[in-house]
């Protein structure tokens, strides 16, 4: 009698009264039968007892098929697991308690109706709380941004990650180091001042490869608590030791932003919004490092939460598709867009940068309510010097002959173009009657002289300088030079150059 009141409290223990937060419940109505099974588990050859927060998790593959806590009467676990009658399934075993994931256990299971194990010779689960994993990330031939949620302060992560590149690997580098990889009569030889500084948890690095590879890291996962990362002013290269992809709303719960806060990774930016949040929201994913610069003119601790909540997964889809390996620097733009000289409003439209002809990044229009506007928010890679201009197609219907826009950036490394409240413009149209004024150097810095570049039959009749509010803070008529004298205040600035011909020739530029 005793035994079926038993089975009866596991079986209503996996009705809903336990969970692991991080597996949810098994689905009891998807399979016709069941195998019980009466467990001892131990931790470290410590008896789990009910007075713990440990759950036990019962697997086949992925899926989750049976879940119990210790039954009070006797330390056992009675755990029910569910599978179709007439097949017979490999069980596994994970544990649970509340914060780690134990997943290494000496002892698995077929599914069978008689089940495994009694009170008096329960199935012995033995778990450990330092377990051996192996982490592996995918790399593509280029540049990647890599770190790894394997503890590396009791191992060489430098030369474990050299030795999984192999033959592939060209260069590794932090913000301040470097190694490259000299290949002599077969041999890997690495060179360089990361050598002597090796890897951390904290850091994010860019890896460079002649050829895709997987990259393995071998031992403990890392804890974020034990690596908490000092984020200086201004841009910093960080690791993510974490071993959970998680949404930068979740892993960034414990850090407080300043506005305008930006991070970034091989291919995305999002930037933060003061009572907002981050927009938009991407998700953060073990073995991918990250660039964060912060507005804050202190030192700020961000430590990574590692709770497994929200993921985004919806993404807009792209017409146009840039190789975010090839290079490794890039900038950010944060800009609205104007086609015949109204705001567009519409995330049909994709706003593509361009180098010679070549997409480095694209961006469909993201509404953001708080200032009710859209925005093409992109990350363009590049080298600098290069001249990037931009290009227009709306989805399903593109935009014949009008998609190029007269608007370019010359391109500097981690530079960020524009806010949200102070976006800059691209320009686009059907009906304009405004030719491509060139600008250089863009940017520029603040009281740093620029030029005007301008079809050589052109002469200058009037020149005009708008801030981001519209108010000419430069004006002069009757003017044939093409220097201009920079201003005190950074920002986004529109020039407006009138010719002698009736040609009015519009640009933007940047004064940091």
């Amino acid at each position: 009698m005793k035994k079926n009141v038993l089975l009866l409290v596991a079986a209503l223990l996996l009705c809903g009264a336990v969970s692991a937060q991080n597996w949810g419940t098994p689905d009891a109505h998807a399979k016709s039968s069941n195998t019980p099974i009466v467990a001892r588990v131990t931790v470290d050859g410590e008896v789990v007892t009910p007075t713990t927060n440990y759950r036990l998790g019962a697997f086949v593959g992925e899926e989750l098929r049976g879940l119990a806590a210790p039954y009070t009467e006797d330390n056992n676990f009675w755990i029910q697991v569910f599978y179709n009658q007439g097949t017979s399934e490999t069980i596994s075993f994970k544990l649970y308690d509340g914060t780690n994931e134990y997943t290494t256990c000496s002892v698995t299971k077929a599914t069978q109706e008689k089940g495994w194990g009694t009170p008096s010779e329960p199935v012995a689960l033995d778990f450990a709380s330092t377990q051996i994993m192996t982490q592996t990330t995918a790399l593509a031939a280029g540049w990647n941004w890599w770190s790894t949620p394997i503890e590396l302060s009791n191992i060489d992560g430098l030369t474990m990650l050299e030795n999984s590149l192999g033959h592939n690997g060209i260069t590794i580098k932090s913000d301040n180091a470097t190694t490259m990889n000299y290949e002599y009569n077969g041999s890997d030889y690495w060179y360089g001042s990361l050598e002597d500084i090796g890897l951390s948890n904290e850091v994010g690095y860019k890896v460079n490869l002649s050829n895709a590879c997987d990259v393995s890291m071998r031992g403990v996962y890392a804890n974020p608590q034990d690596h908490p990362i000092t984020i200086t002013p201004n841009w910093n290269w960080i690791g993510y030791p974490v071993n959970s992809t998680q949404s930068l709303t979740t892993a960034l719960a414990n850090y407080v932003p300043e506005n305008e806060d930006v991070i970034k990774g091989d291919g995305w930016t999002s930037t933060y919004y003061s009572g907002y949040g981050w927009f938009p929201i991407y998700n953060l994913a073990p073995g991918h490092s990250y660039l964060y610069n912060s507005k804050a003119s202190d030192n700020r601790i961000l430590t990574f939460a590692n709770n497994r909540g929200e993921v985004i997964t919806e993404q807009l889809q792209l017409y146009w598709n840039a190789n975010r390996h090839a290079f490794a620097n890039n900038f950010s733009v944060f800009a609205v867009v104007y086609i015949d000289g109204k705001e567009a409003d519409d995330d049909g439209y994709e706003i593509g940068a361009f180098v010679n002809g070549e997409c480095r990044g694209s961006s469909r229009l993201l509404y953001f309510a708080p200032l009710d506007r859209y925005y093409a928010m992109m990350t363009v890679t590049g080298e600098n010097g290069e001249k990037v201009d931009f290009g227009l197609i709306k989805h399903n219907s593109p935009i014949d002959g009008n998609s190029r826009s007269n608007e370019s950036i010359t391109f500097m490394s981690d530079a960020i173009i524009g806010t949200l409240e102070n976006p800059y413009h691209i320009s686009f149209g059907t009906n304009q009657q405004i030719g491509a004024l060139e600008l250089f150097p863009n940017p520029v810095d603040r009281n740093q002289q620029f030029k005007l570049s301008l079809p050589f039959d052109e002469q200058i009749k009037k020149i005009e300088l708008i801030n981001s509010l519209g108010s000419v803070v430069y004006h002069e008529e009757g003017a044939i030079k093409t220097t201009i004298n920079g201003v005190a205040v950074s920002g986004v600035y529109t020039i407006k150059a009138t010719c002698r011909s009736g040609n009015t020739y519009i640009g933007r530029i940047l004064i940091k």
